[in-house]
């Protein structure tokens, strides 16, 4: 096995997962675990995951009745209890094809509890049904009847009989959905006492969801793309309108808090039906399609009481029976095959220079489901180039390259030639990772340039046919890494200049005396050079008049336009440390100023975006934002409004896109003022003279209770008050939330809070 796996578990309860659950298994995989209780005891082992590849991958279980036991496949197991003091699990796999694999909870019943609980644990009607236990752990009489399951809250239970080997089924009320088994059947367990084969579900009412239909559409978790809600309740049932054809979907993004927070899919609409679960996801991994067996499809979310993440964003449509839905290419890839039915096979290479990783073929299976996800294609450390043109990325680009690396790559082109190359990203760890390029091909040729760091390199060019790019990374951390395209081209031309990222290229002739220009897209200003360069003679070389064009997003500016876009720094990658940018935006007199969020998302608690009511950082506060927590829209109420973005010297993310415009205000009455997050609106006349006011959601507080009042000049008479969740304080009546500063983003550090909650005398 790749990962040493396996082992001896004791204690009362615990959990089993096949090696990198829940990733995919290594090939090749040998691990066995024990798990040992004392002597008289007895173990369950509940599946809650279980992928494998069907008859060549298995996981095998001795110690129970029968005595062993061998499970492969794709549906989850039924539970499975010893009859002795001792389970063994012995997981193997072959070296191709790999899955999830499995998760399993295990739980020790002690002898002990059969006494002290007596028959009230498992009470059978009829006294002769009763057991009890010898000094010495024998049993005298086993139990023939399971206990009463009860019906779940908000739910039914249909079947009576409790006997050994009746089943009981259970459903839900309207508008609840079941969590858990759908039905559960009465066993024996070691001889001793019957038993259901799982607990009773619960029904759970559903906070947020809808019923769709085909043939296609896209559907999001709740506020996405910012943080979604807690303790959520989500069920979305997708209908094909062709009944003879299958539900397909794809997520364009996804991320939920991993362990915790998971989304749940099946076959068909009976939602929570264990035997129809197709996957459970959580985390940030998932297969690249999942396609049902029916003509429908369910997908459950469930949410715990803490942080979240930004969730996810699905893609679904109809498609053929018995097919697997087209998986698509990898990037720098090339795929063979163009059948996506039960039993056809998709076979991958990758581009010359770049390597393959993941499985060459897969194979789309009986139950919808490709294989395996389609392979990537990766850069290898050391490779020549003789194309005319190609691209040189440092490994895992842009995932981050690792460390303790040492990379050569060369380019070789046509005598009398010469290679150009245009760094289209770039980040190394700044002073101890460095890419060094050389005009020749052996380690002592000219150094053309060594960079290091953020800051990205201009182009360069070769003096000889050949270059050598030699890239070495130390023993601890990484950046991103780089991605750079190299072009060849003769003495008369310049080098292709590409099409710089975030703009528009105009021009493509590159012979002496031609020449291009560059336009960036909105919210973008160049960064490097002018907008036309001319391929032009200079000191005997054909070469470019200036530097080629880069747009970048401004660390602050000031805009007077009727509309527009504002960009973190970076965007759309990351944003810089140790950032103060200052961004003014001016109306025409007489117009007020809206800025709605599109996307959100700075290091909680240190990295801080406020918008001020006016020109400048004096003006009053409109809000102060961090996380992923930001209103849909704001006002200002003048013609000026200002933004001020700061960052710490530590840890990134993707930042903001924020679009504004200028807004006339109306002559009767004032724009809308938005509302609260975490509160809501009492009010929806906006005419002067009206009054609008608010609350907040259970556990926040106003951060002012006064109703905002629409004055004559068309303003309200203060800013929107804020719904926050405070360090401390009085809490009264019969009942009510606390929650941690900031809820639901992370608290900040160095806190001491006292909450006094204070209810009627007498009560408790």
């Amino acid at each position: 096995a790749e990962d040493a796996c396996g082992g001896t578990m004791r204690g009362s309860s615990g959990i089993i997962s096949s090696p990198n659950f829940p990733n995919e298994y290594h090939n090749n995989a040998d691990c066995t675990w024990t798990i040992v209780a004392e002597p008289g005891d007895t173990i369950s082992l509940i599946f809650t995951d279980f992928q494998m590849e069907e008859k060549y991958d298995y996981l095998e279980i001795e110690g129970s009745e029968p005595p062993t036991i061998g499970l492969s496949g794709m549906n989850i197991p039924p539970p499975v209890i010893s009859n002795k003091n001792w389970l063994r699990l012995h997981f193997v796999t072959d070296n191709n094809h790999r899955y999830r694999g499995f998760s399993a909870h295990y739980q020790v019943k002690k002898a002990i509890d059969f006494k002290s609980r007596g028959f009230k644990l498992f009470p059978g009607k009829d006294n002769s049904n009763k057991f009890s236990i010898l000094n010495e752990g024998g049993i005298k009489q086993a139990s023939n009847l399971c206990p009463d399951p009860g019906e779940p809250e908000n739910g039914k239970r249909i079947g009576s009989d409790f006997s050994l080997g009746a089943t009981v089924q259970f459903s839900c009320d309207e508008d609840y959905v079941l969590q858990g088994s759908k039905s559960i059947t009465c066993q024996r367990i070691a001889e001793v006492f019957a038993a259901w084969s799982d607990h009773r579900p619960v029904c759970k009412v559903k906070t947020c969801g809808s019923n769709l239909q085909g043939p296609g559409g896209t559907f999001t978790s709740p506020n996405f793309p910012f943080q979604y809600d807690s303790n959520a309740q989500c069920v979305w049932v997708i209908t094909a309108i062709n009944t003879n054809k299958v539900i397909q979907i794809n997520f364009e993004e996804f991320d939920l808090e991993i362990g915790y927070d998971t989304l749940t899919i099946g076959d068909g609409g009976e939602v929570g039906d264990p035997k129809t679960v197709l996957q459970v996801l959580t985390g940030s991994f998932v297969p690249d399609l999942i396609v049902s067996m029916s003509n429908q499809m369910w997908l459950h979310l469930q949410t715990d009481e803490s942080v979240g993440s930004i969730g996810f964003k699905v893609n679904y449509k109809e498609i053929e029976k018995e097919s697997c839905g087209d998986p698509g290419t990898p990037l720098y890839g090339i795929r063979e095959g163009d059948g996506f039915s039960n039993r056809d096979v998709l076979r991958f290479e990758c581009q010359f220079g770049f390597e393959l990783i993941g499985e060459k073929s897969i194979i789309c299976q009986e139950n919808n489901q490709w294989s395996a996800n389609i392979p990537i294609c990766i850069f290898p450390c050391l490779s020549n180039f003789t194309a005319p043109m190609g691209t040189v990325l440092s490994p895992d680009y842009p995932e981050g390259y690792g460390n303790n690396l040492n990379c050569i790559w060369t380019i070789i082109s046509d005598p009398g030639s010469r290679i150009h190359l245009s760094f289209n990203d770039f980040d190394l760890e700044s002073q101890f990772d460095f890419l060094a390029v050389k005009d020749g091909d052996s380690p002592d040729s000219p150094v053309i340039g060594t960079f290091t760091g953020a800051e990205v390199p201009s182009h360069l060019t070769s003096n000889g046919h050949i270059l050598r790019l030699e890239f070495q990374a130390d023993h601890s951390m990484s950046g991103r890494g780089f991605n750079i395209t190299y072009n060849t081209f003769g003495h008369n031309e310049c080098p292709d200049p590409g099409v710089p990222i975030n703009a528009r290229r105009f021009g493509d002739n590159f012979q002496l005396g031609s020449s291009i220009s560059v336009i960036c897209e909105e919210g973008f200003i160049k960064t490097q050079g002018t907008e036309t360069i001319t391929c032009m003679l200079m000191d005997g070389k054909v070469m470019w008049s200036g530097p080629i064009p880069k747009c970048g997003a401004p660390c602050g500016g000031h805009f007077s336009s009727p509309s527009g876009v504002i960009l973190s720094p970076g965007w759309p990658g990351y944003y810089k440390d140790s950032l103060n940018c200052e961004w003014v935006i001016e109306a025409e007199p007489g117009h007020s100023i809206k800025i709605t969020f599109e996307r959100f998302q700075t290091e909680l608690n240190y990295d801080v975006l406020e918008v001020h009511d006016g020109p400048n950082l004096l003006s009053p506060l409109l809000g102060s934002y961090n996380g992923t927590q930001v209103p849909q829209f704001l006002f200002s109420s003048s013609n000026f409004m200002y933004l001020l973005f700061t960052t710490d010297n530590s840890r990134s993310n993707n930042g903001f896109k924020i679009h504004y415009e200028s807004v006339t205000v109306n002559t009767y009455s004032c724009l809308d003022p938005g509302i609260p997050v975490h509160g809501r609106r009492y009010g929806h006349d906006f005419s002067i003279g009206s009054t609008v006011s608010f609350s907040c959601d259970p556990g926040y507080r106003l951060s002012h209770e006064e109703p905002l009042l629409c004055e004559k000049n068309h303003w309200w008479s203060h800013p929107l008050p804020t719904c926050d969740a405070l360090c401390g304080g009085d809490v009264r009546g019969p009942s009510g939330t606390i929650l941690s500063p900031g809820y639901p983003d992370l608290y900040p550090n160095s806190l001491n809070c006292t909450w006094t909650v204070d209810v009627t005398h007498g009560k408790g």
